[in-house]
């Protein structure tokens, strides 16, 4: 997961929309739309609350057994990030195409937001606290830094089909959007909006095609899971999302399509959830589809609509906000404050192992708030400030 760019933007597509009818919708050409904020803010609590989760005990009590079997599907939060960084990107590319320093403020804008809590929390876990503290956990990513500072580190998950970087596991994932941001704005650029619409479908059914055969090779397990060329999918249906929302497409057009394959993509889901396999890498091609659909549902919904006012919620466009710096620190978080450090400490208050298990999610999430914070105040909004001086 990368942070996903601000939402306002310029916009000159043809709309088929009224103008009245626009404004009185959740996103509209031009203008800054809070409800993505707020679910980049349901993105990072899914994540969030399936990182701790995990963690509990669930043999203290039957209904923790429950959480942590449904922990998983707070995965598919990244899932959720990738369609949202898929759309936005493809529309502030869409929208500058024809100015001045297209390839420049976009690079440098988006090295802007992601290179400096980045490169910092790898010199922290990498140098910092290995070198004044006794933890070991550091250790594993220390031996491979090289693909971290590079942004290879699902490459090389993939080449060894190992989790190789111990805590820092999950900058996969970034390694994903970084890949996606080298080389998107030259597809951009060379191609009519129509165009790039098919090239987004045609890479959808490529890479889920792709993904569903090398399932069923053992040495490419992790793979299926990080390397870019079987994750693009998520990404490119926010890119779809983004060329038919600035072309106009109605509302009812929209609609019509979610209402039939919604549901069908939900009970599917549910059934692979329940099963609990990977099943061929199923649970990748179904995420995004749902995700792009409900997304494309928000957008074109009026702003008093239900979604739209779950997703305006301060909570979560709060959450939104300081999703990067939630997302860097959680799972180092876990190797410094370790689950069975946290639960020695809650255990010298109270015997009732439940109990303990149940108020450790909550102080690791706030504690990861509360990073999420200090590290917005302190680093990102700095760098942020200087994006204005390429627009």
């Amino acid at each position: 997961m990368s942070p996903a760019p601000s939402t306002k933007h310029t916009e000159n597509a043809p709309v088929a929309a009224s103008s009245s009818e626009r404004n009185s919708l959740v996103w509209s050409p031009g203008v800054h739309c809070p409800q993505l904020d707020g679910v980049r803010g349901i993105a990072i609590l899914m994540v969030t609350l399936y990182r701790f989760i995990k963690q509990v005990d669930p043999e203290s009590h039957p209904l923790l057994s429950v959480a942590r079997r449904c922990a998983p599907i707070g995965e598919r939060g990244v899932d959720l990030f990738f369609v949202l960084s898929g759309f936005l990107i493809t529309g502030i590319l869409l929208q500058s195409k024809f100015k001045s320093g297209y390839f420049r403020n976009f690079f440098v804008r988006r090295s802007l937001r992601i290179f400096p809590l980045y490169f910092t929390a790898l010199a922290i876990c990498l140098w910092l606290i290995p070198s004044l503290f006794s933890i070991t956990a550091f250790d594993l990513p220390r031996a491979e830094q090289g693909y971290l500072w590079t942004y290879m580190t699902n490459v090389r998950m993939s080449w060894i089909n190992e989790w190789c970087f111990g805590p820092l596991d999950h900058f996969w994932s970034l390694a994903v959007e970084e890949h996606f941001y080298l080389v998107w704005p030259f597809v951009v650029f060379l191609l009519t909006p129509k165009s790039l619409l098919r090239l987004s479908v045609a890479l959808i059914l490529i890479v889920g095609i792709a993904r569903t055969i090398a399932a069923t090779v053992p040495s490419l397990d992790v793979a299926v899971s990080v390397l870019t060329l079987f994750r693009l999918d998520g990404l490119c249906f926010g890119a779809a999302l983004a060329v038919i929302m600035q072309q106009g497409v109605s509302s009812r057009r929209i609609e019509y399509v979610a209402q039939w394959w919604l549901p069908i993509l939900i009970a599917l889901a549910f059934a692979v959830a329940a099963i609990g396999k990977r099943l061929l890498g199923l649970p990748n091609s179904l995420c995004p589809a749902i995700w792009a659909l409900l997304l494309g549902l928000l957008l074109t919904r009026p702003v008093e609509h239900w979604m739209s006012r779950i997703a305006d919620l301060g909570f979560l466009r709060w959450l939104g906000k300081y999703s990067y710096g939630m997302y860097v620190v959680q799972l180092p978080l876990l190797s410094i404050l370790t689950p069975s450090l946290m639960m020695d400490g809650l255990s010298t208050f109270t015997d009732n192992r439940l109990l303990i298990n149940i108020i450790f999610v909550p102080i690791m999430f706030a504690v990861t708030m509360l990073l999420g914070f200090l590290t917005y105040h302190l680093l990102e909004k700095h760098f942020l400030k200087l994006k204005r001086n390429w627009v």
